[in-house]
């Protein structure tokens, strides 16, 4: 997953292609594993009847990695 556009907010699955808009570049995932974009929006494709997030497989397992990874970072910096 990489930011392909930070002035616009949009970040693409390198997996998949997909485009994905995302509020100040902020994702976050809740306790029940719902994720979110910015401070008030689904992520991607989120199916908002279905209450989650319309990925494949490969774009779950994308954005997990890249989430461990910054948060990997964040707890090295101290």
């Amino acid at each position: 997953m990489k930011v392909i556009d930070e002035a616009c907010d949009k970040m693409q699955f390198e997996s998949t292609g997909k485009v994905v808009s995302v509020n100040r570049l902020i994702i976050g995932i809740s306790p029940k594993l719902s994720i979110h974009e910015g401070f008030d929006g689904g992520f991607g494709d989120f199916n908002y009847k279905k209450n989650r997030c319309d990925l494949t497989k490969k774009e779950a397992s994308e954005l997990a990695d890249y989430m461990i990874n910054l948060w990997s970072e964040f707890k090295n910096k101290f």
